[in-house]
């Protein structure tokens, strides 16, 4: 079933993209109190090491997250964020653990907030604690149960706040299961839906790169999806390095090497394969840049096609997912 998915590396990529959306949609109080002008900073080796032994449940996602204050206060707040996508009887007991081996370890005291991302309605731990004998010792943290928005969905997506998307893409996957159909129509929507709100075009990629991965869907259809995309997107200036570009990228390879064995028995194999290769990375690189940057980038394909290193041609490939523009990719091959 999708609620027993493991989504666990989509949110740890999406809480460090869209940090301060994710406050802002969920824990606006705190981000009203947040100096924003200052970068948060991820503790997550810090974290691995402070909860070192403690129990860990299943389908948990944990990030630490170091922030300053607004109000110029020398003392920054350890924001502990855990996402939790199934029920799990010990949950608010290790969010209570968490939360006193941070103050433990960096003696600040922390904000613990839980994203409840199961499918039960029900489930919401909010608070551990215990008592005896007049001693008594109890946390309090807020919760954020996505489930609260699986019958107004149009609340996320109408927010103006893109984390409001990948709430959004994470209840269409609890809602759609297994089937590939409704996770197509559903994806294709909250694509529409974040075009827009008109998000930036880093953001977008990262909200791509998590419907992708949540929503995920057979090939035929992912290519059919991204076939479309790409189609929708057209002359505009938001272009994505898809996971449908990168198989293309990756298909132009193969049937280089392919040519290259066909030539072997005249050329050598070792050779004939090494020209396939360099064939089939020019070719990838040249559906990269038209994906990537438009038509009027492959001007740029007479410099590279004078390139006859295979290494440089695969760095020049994979710099075609970060690089902002054909400039910048010049750079990489003619250091």
């Amino acid at each position: 079933m999708a609620s027993r998915r493991k989504f666990d590396s989509p949110w740890k990529t999406i809480l460090e993209a869209l940090f301060p959306e994710f406050m802002q949609l969920f824990v606006p109080e705190a981000h009203a109190d947040i100096d924003w002008t200052r970068q948060p900073k991820f503790l997550d080796k810090e974290l691995a090491q402070t909860v070192r032994g403690a129990p860990s449940g299943p389908q948990a996602v944990d990030r630490l997250v170091e922030v300053a204050l607004l109000d110029g206060s020398p003392t920054w707040v350890l924001v502990h964020i855990e996402v939790q996508s199934q029920r799990d009887t010990a949950f608010a007991s290790r969010m209570f653990q968490y939360h006193t081996r941070i103050l433990e370890r960096f003696h600040r005291q922390p904000v613990s907030v839980a994203v409840l991302a199961d499918s039960e309605p029900g489930w919401r731990p909010d608070g551990f604690g215990y008592a005896r004998w007049g001693c008594s010792v109890r946390l309090d943290f807020p919760v954020v149960k996505l489930m609260d928005w699986a019958n107004r969905p149009e609340a996320l997506t109408e927010s103006g706040n893109p984390f409001g998307i990948a709430a959004a893409a994470h209840l269409a996957a609890l809602a759609a299961g297994k089937r590939p159909n409704s996770r197509y129509v559903r994806r294709k929507a909250l694509y529409r839906d974040m075009r827009r709100m008109g998000v930036s075009q880093e953001k977008a990629s990262a909200l791509m790169t998590f419907m992708d991965w949540v929503l995920e869907l057979p090939e035929e259809l992912d290519d059919r999806f991204w076939s479309e995309v790409n189609e929708e997107e057209g002359g505009s200036t938001m272009q994505y390095m898809s996971r449908f570009e990168m198989k293309a990228i990756e298909r132009g390879r193969q049937e280089g090497v392919a040519l290259g064995r066909q030539e072997g028995v005249a050329l050598g194999r070792q050779e004939g394969e090494a020209r396939g290769l360099r064939q089939g990375l020019l070719e990838a690189v040249q559906l990269g840049l038209e994906l990537r940057f438009g038509k009027s980038a492959l001007a740029q394909m007479d410099e590279l096609r004078g390139i006859e290193s295979v290494e440089t041609l695969k760095r020049v490939k994979d710099a075609l997912t970060t690089v902002a523009g054909p400039a910048e990719l010049r750079s990489i091959y003619s250091a």
